[in-house]
């Protein structure tokens, strides 16, 4: 297939480094948005300046068979014949026996790809069959890994951690549940030098509050936004309100989707088969440090709770002058000494950046190597998270079908 892993230009990276770290040498990619029709937006850094590219890809799977295309008579085209780069629908076929993953379909749009397989495996299986999961001849990946495994491309070549720039925002609330309480105060920092506390202290100011935070985040327009429970709080919190109030939740990166999505992935630290709640912005990549404490903590088994306090302290990240306050008791001490609060909120987001800074260079690192996005290789597993992947890449590059 024109383009795809299996016939991509062997000539750009060194063969004993390509396996590890792609084939592709485009420095500076911080970031990556890519969608199942094949559309995708790459922004990169170069020093203080961020460029971003538009670019289209052929979405992707694998195949065991076929049989669910026949019903398209000789619609699907053979790679690498002519057309088949630009045809509906494509296959090429690997090196592999019967019953391995030998077919790697490709199309213009990948919904309509997966839609007629649907309609070919409803016809084979002769039942109701609504979409792909569940059904063990097909193997797929998210568009941001086809993209990243088409092109040979990885995250952040070329740039130290340091480069990043980051962003950690923490919300204080009146209630733990978005039903029973608000937002009143977000504490706010970044690598280039911002300290700042946004502040509604009454429920007229909270969609000012919501509206002022998005403007910040995209005028400030970091590469990477943090914090603590940053998936199982802040955000869920922050999400709930803005609707509640009916303000835009409006912080992705131009020229990609400004809106925050929800999206459901397996947990990599949870028992088999939960799912947990996770959110992407365009642009951005999301990191909550509660996942690289959990990483550092299933192998060292040396922290006395996963809490930001708790880990702050036994990292020996908190200052000496930290404030501490009781979580039930912050809005009645906002009303009664609004500073001490707004000291208490910062120490947060700082000891968030300390955190950052002390265990995110693993995940950093992989970035360079494994064809996922930063955010995902912060908080994936180290098996299928990680190495299938790259894997996968590899299998795809020799032009080689994945096992059955």
């Amino acid at each position: 297939m024109p383009g795809s892993p299996a016939n991509a230009d062997r000539s750009v990276a060194p063969a004993t480094d390509e396996h590890l770290f792609g084939w592709d040498c485009t420095p500076g990619i911080v970031s990556v948005w890519a969608d199942r029709e094949g559309r995708a937006l790459i922004w990169r850094r170069d020093g203080e300046c961020i460029t971003w590219t538009r670019e289209r890809f052929r979405p992707w799977l694998l195949s065991t068979t076929l049989a669910d295309l026949d019903h398209l008579g000789p619609a699907p085209v053979p790679a690498p014949s002519p057309g088949s780069e630009s045809a509906a629908i494509a296959y090429h076929e690997l090196d592999g026996p019967p019953g391995s993953y030998r077919y790697l379909l490709s199309a213009r749009s990948g919904r309509a790809l997966e839609r007629e397989l649907v309609a070919g495996a409803r016809r084979r299986v002769g039942r109701r069959i609504t979409s792909l999961y569940g059904l063990g001849d097909y193997y797929r990946v998210g568009p941001i890994e086809q993209y990243l495994m088409q092109t040979g491309r990885v995250y952040f070549r070329d740039l130290a951690y340091t480069d990043l720039h980051r962003l950690q925002f923490d919300l204080e609330t009146t209630a733990l549940d978005p039903r029973r309480g608000r937002i009143f105060m977000v504490a706010v920092r970044d690598t280039r030098g911002l300290t700042v506390t946004l502040e509604a202290p009454g429920p007229d100011d909270e969609p000012r509050l919501i509206a002022d935070l998005c403007a910040l985040i995209r005028a400030r327009d970091p590469d990477v936004i943090e914090n603590h429970n940053l998936f199982g709080f802040d955000l869920p919190f922050l999400e709930q309100r803005a609707a509640a109030l009916g303000v835009p939740l409006a912080i992705g990166r131009a020229p990609g989707p400004v809106l925050v999505e929800r999206y459901e992935e397996p947990s990599g630290w949870q028992p088999e088969g939960r799912r947990r709640v996770r959110y992407r912005v365009a642009g951005r990549e999301l990191i909550d440090t509660l996942d690289a404490v959990r990483r550092h903590d299933f192998v060292a088994r040396d922290l006395p709770s996963h809490r930001l306090k708790d880990v702050a302290r036994a990292f020996g990240l908190a200052s000496a002058d930290r404030v501490y306050l009781e979580g039930a008791a912050l809005f009645a001490t906002y009303r009664r000494d609004p500073e001490v609060v707004r000291r208490y909120a910062q120490d947060d987001v700082a000891e968030v950046d300390s955190l950052s800074q002390r265990l995110l260079g693993a995940p950093f690192a992989l970035a360079r190597m494994a064809p996922r996005p930063y955010e995902r290789l912060a908080s994936a597993g180290p098996a299928m998270g990680i190495l299938e992947p790259m894997l996968v890449r590899a299998y795809l590059r020799a032009g080689a079908a994945l096992p059955g």
